[in-house]
């Protein structure tokens, strides 16, 4: 299945996410935000981070999961979360790496999670490496998985759901709807995505509106397809995303 790798430097990867190099950390454990405006920076936090405050910032620092929980979680009236400069370790038992909503990742390099961040309300995605997921029983491994949630940008990322095993896990982006829950106002552009079942993953209960695929660029290593039902109502898949071996439009 695996296509031969052509270099990926016009996208995120080891060097420009995570931990900046040269970072000095001190440890800590399992941490409650509980207050706005709250900056943290140069942590390595062995644990969950719980978020309940607004406009919090979590920056220059690794988060390795203690068990099969969520390394981060907003709760409540959470709000303007930043992660930024983050590397996030599921040590191959945490997942979703981050949860459900109301934050910005930027520049997160996210590994060995079940299951990568959920795309709540206002999330977004932007500058950021996910991959490297573990496979969990018989589970449907995700990089990236909206159930429902308006106000969502993912934009100039590399998802890598492919592993060089030649597992495609299940997709870099899957789209449903729990319980009639409507997914509008989806922006997924310019990102890399190579492999997954289904590489995005539309599925048949999906409720969409304003929902546009631009300027994506997609490796061969899926293995059904790109994309699970293109034409599923309020989902737009503009000619401007291409294959990266050729550079030519993925015709649908």
């Amino acid at each position: 299945m695996s296509t031969p790798q052509i270099p990926l430097t016009d996208w995120p990867g080891p060097m420009t996410t995570g931990v900046p190099v040269g970072a000095v950390l001190g440890s800590t454990g399992s941490l409650e935000l509980k207050t706005d405006g709250q900056v943290l920076t140069n942590l390595h936090i062995s644990g969950r981070v719980n978020v309940y405050a607004k406009n919090v910032v979590i920056r220059k620092s690794r988060i390795v999961a203690p068990d099969a929980s969520c390394p981060i979680r907003t709760f409540g009236q959470a709000r303007g979360l930043l992660v930024e400069d983050v590397e996030i370790d599921g040590r191959g038992i945490a997942g979703p790496a981050v949860s459900p909503g109301d934050y910005t990742l930027r520049r997160v390099d996210i590994h060995d999670v079940v299951d990568g961040p959920r795309l709540g309300n206002r999330t977004s995605i932007l500058d950021c490496w996910i991959h490297d997921l573990v496979r969990s029983g018989g589970g449907h491994n995700d990089l990236l998985q909206t159930a429902g949630g308006s106000g969502i940008l993912v934009r100039h990322n590399r998802l890598d759901a492919y592993r060089a095993s030649g597992d495609p896990m299940s997709a870099c982006l899957t789209i449903t709807s729990t319980g009639g829950r409507l997914v509008s106002d989806l922006l997924f552009e310019d990102n890399y995505c190579d492999g997954g079942d289904y590489t995005v993953s539309v599925r048949a209960d999906a409720v969409g509106s304003n929902i546009v695929f631009r300027n994506n660029t997609f490796g061969r290593n899926h293995r059904y397809g790109v994309i699970a039902r293109p034409r599923q109502l309020g989902l737009s898949w503009e000619n401007t995303n291409l294959w990266h071996d050729s550079r030519r439009q993925v015709v649908i």
